[in-house]
């Protein structure tokens, strides 16, 4: 699961929602590592929600069928309760389809909605240290927009994939 990781920390830190301020680096990583709680409780409550439906008798042949439609639609409805933005939306219900379309356990399943959440929140943390130090150092202004920081991540995600192959 750590090839979702890398993209969907990068979305996720670059579209998820307002922009971190970088003057204040707590008041960031406790809107990132929260972020990633609310990923995680999104993620474990619509793969519970798949394994009650499907656990359901009279449900299961449909549900087994349409099985991304409701995914997609119980993360949107529970991105829309709390006021999350789409790209939200798309992550949770990404990460929750890619859990459950492997055979694993509900426990398993959690487990791995946990570690793809940590997962984002220290690309995300990761992310947010560069940028700040980015804006803090003496790099030349031209230098300090849009290539740096797709430079900066190619850089994590070759990092977190090799520290990813070691545990997944």
């Amino acid at each position: 699961m750590y090839f979702l990781i890398i993209p969907l920390g990068f979305v996720l830190a670059l579209r998820g929602g307002r922009s971190v301020p970088l003057q204040r680096p707590v008041e960031g990583l406790t809107r990132v590592w929260r972020e990633a709680a609310d990923l995680f409780l999104t993620t474990s409550l619509i793969l519970t929600l798949g394994v009650v439906v499907l656990a359901w008798e009279p449900c299961r042949g449909v549900a087994g069928e349409y099985t991304i439609l409701g995914l997609g639609v119980v993360a949107y409805a529970l991105a829309r309760y709390q006021k999350k933005s789409d790209v939200f939306f798309l992550v949770s219900m990404l990460i929750a389809f890619m859990i459950h379309s492997r055979p694993v356990d509900l426990l398993s399943g959690l487990s791995l909605a946990w570690a793809v959440s940590v997962g984002i929140a220290i690309f995300q943390t990761c992310f947010l240290g560069l940028r700040y130090r980015l804006l803090f150092s003496n790099v030349p202004a031209a230098v300090k927009g849009w290539p740096m920081f797709c430079l900066l991540a190619g850089f994590l995600s070759v990092v977190l994939w090799s520290v990813g192959r070691l545990i997944f």
